[in-house]
This record gives C-alpha cells, sequence and structure tokens, in this order.
C-alpha cells in the first residue's frame, strides 16, 4: 500500500469519527430546546459572537505576537474557524450548565462554519502564506463538504429521535463515550503513527513550539465566557457553558480540513497538540465555577 492510500484510510477514519460524534450530538437535540433559546435569542447571539468573532481574533493575535511558523499559525486559524466539539456539550452535561446552549451553539456553529470556515481560512492563508501554491478553500465546493460531513450526520440524528426516541435514549449515553473513544484513536493515531502511515510525525521541539501558544489561547478563549458572561448578567451556568464551548474546538474537523482540505499536515499539528488538554483546562475551569460537582463526575461519566 503507498503512502498516499495509508494517509487517506486515515482521513476517512477522521471523517467517520466526525460524523459519528455529529450524529450522537443530533441524538441530543430536541425541538423544545430550540423553540426555549430562540425565545430569548441573546445569549445565543452571544455565544456564536465569542466563537465566529472574539476567538478567530484572539487566535490570529495571538500567534502574530509569537511569531510562529506561517503553518502552524494558519493551523491555530483553522481551529478557531471549527465549531466546538463533543467534549464541550459533554462538559456541560456532566457539570450540569446550560446544556440545551451547548449543543445549539454547536450546531448554529456548525451550519455557519460552511461559510466561516472558508472566509477565516482563506484570510489566514493570504496572511500567513501568501507566496506558496497552497489551494485556497473555494467557498461553494467547502460549505458542500462540511455540511455533508457535519450537518447531515446531525439532521439523522435528530429525525431518528423523533422516529426512534427510545431507541435513542438508549443509544445516546453508549454513542457520547463511544464518539470519546474514537476520537481518542484518532488523536493516538496521528500522534504516534508513522509518517508514512498517515501520522503527523510531531516532535518534541514542535510540541513545545506550540504548546505555550496554545495555553495562552486556551485560557483567554475559557476566560471570554466568564467575562462576557457577568457583563451581560448571566449566571455561572451559562457563563461555564459559554467559557467551555469557545475554549473547546472541534479537533477531528480541523484535523480534517488541514489534511483533507488544505493537505498540509503542519497545519494539523496545533489542533494535535491543543487536543492534549483541553478537555481537562476546560473541566478544571467547569469546576472552579461549580467546585459542588466535583464528587459527582465519575458516577455522571460512567452512568453508575
Amino acid at each position: 500500500m503507498v503512502k498516499g492510500q495509508k494517509e487517506k484510510m486515515v482521513d476517512t477514519l477522521i471523517t467517520v469519527v466526525l460524523a459519528t460524534i455529529m450524529f450522537s450530538i443530533g441524538l441530543s437535540l430536541r425541538y423544545f430546546d430550540f423553540r426555549n433559546l430562540l425565545s430569548s435569542p441573546r445569549i445565543l447571539l452571544i455565544g456564536l459572537s465569542l466563537q465566529l468573532i472574539a476567538l478567530p481574533a484572539l487566535a490570529f493575535a495571538i500567534t502574530g505576537m509569537a511569531n510562529l511558523p506561517p503553518s502552524f499559525s494558519l493551523g491555530f486559524l483553522v481551529l478557531a474557524a471549527c465549531p466546538g466539539g463533543l467534549s464541550s456539550n459533554f462538559i456541560s452535561f456532566l457539570l450540569q450548565a446550560n446544556t440545551a446552549l451547548a449543543v445549539s451553539l454547536t450546531i448554529c456553529n456548525s451550519a455557519l462554519s460552511m461559510l466561516t470556515i472558508p472566509f477565516i481560512v482563506n484570510l489566514a492563508l493570504d496572511n500567513f502564506l501568501p507566496a506558496t501554491d497552497t489551494v485556497q478553500l473555494a467557498l461553494f465546493p467547502t460549505a458542500l463538504r462540511i455540511s455533508l460531513i457535519v450537518l447531515l450526520p446531525v439532521v439523522s440524528g435528530m429525525t431518528f429521535r423523533r422516529l426512534r426516541g427510545r431507541t435513542a435514549e438508549r443509544l445516546l449515553p453508549l454513542l457520547r463515550r463511544a464518539s470519546l473513544i474514537l476520537l481518542a484513536l484518532v488523536f493516538i493515531l496521528k500522534l504516534f503513527a508513522p509518517a508514512d502511515q498517515g501520522g503527523s510525525a510531531l516532535t518534541l521541539a514542535e510540541i513545545t513550539t506550540i504548546l505555550p501558544v496554545a495555553l495562552v489561547i486556551n485560557v483567554l478563549a475559557l476566560s471570554l465566557g466568564r467575562i462576557f458572561g457577568d457583563i451581560f448578567g448571566y449566571g455561572r451556568n451559562d457563563q461555564l457553558t459559554l467559557g467551555v464551548e469557545i475554549g473547546i474546538q472541534n479537533t477531528s474537523l480541523a484535523f480534517l480540513i488541514a489534511t483533507s482540505f488544505l493537505d498540509n499536515e503542519q497545519a494539523l499539528k496545533p489542533a494535535l497538540v491543543y487536543a492534549m488538554f483541553t478537555f481537562f483546562t476546560a473541566l478544571a475551569y467547569g469546576l472552579l465555577l461549580k467546585p459542588e460537582r466535583a464528587p459527582h463526575l465519575w458516577q455522571d461519566f460512567t452512568g453508575r
């Protein structure tokens, strides 16, 4: 098997994992969750503004000051352009925050990402790699690919729940845990597999270059939820959810964009390093706001 075929297999696995994650998110949705949020949409608009505008601007500013290699800077902008991930919804669920807001932000941002990802990534390409032959993301073909990978599984999950509600309730906790395990598997493959088998060939020197920038972006992103939630008068559940949704991105989608859309393995590496710790920093952020939930975490995670 040639190198390109092996790499394609890894990218196919990423696509399958991403679709599974989005299907499980669709299973968790109820129509009245959207109805309740749409009746009071201010917090949803605040969250989307922080995700779609503040986070990319933050990533652009921090990477500019850090003077990173161009492909690493591009990778951070790819990551910032992606919607929140499954683990962000899961943390809001574990800590009994505003789960409906978490899922709604993920879905709304996923829908908008069809347009915002090409826009943000193309701006990053123009800024960081202007003299290269890297192909710009065409708006409509990219939007179509993202919709098929991200939105179609969500709609399928919602439809399945509507038609087979009891089965969906039984499947949801299993799929949630399976998705996290599959995401960890993709992460391990990308981190440890040889380069000729689709791995990233991430070196210790690259980790030490990327990690400080990733930590700064993550801590500031989490803080935005606390700051803006407080400014607009929202309680700690909403502040927790806002921070976690901004601080955790859909790294599997970032993997796919960097490798399949841009064919740039170097741009994948910031998302890989970011995925190493963000679940734990987001969980720590949540427990800082709701310390009383700490004794219940293991029971809620395992369902025992």
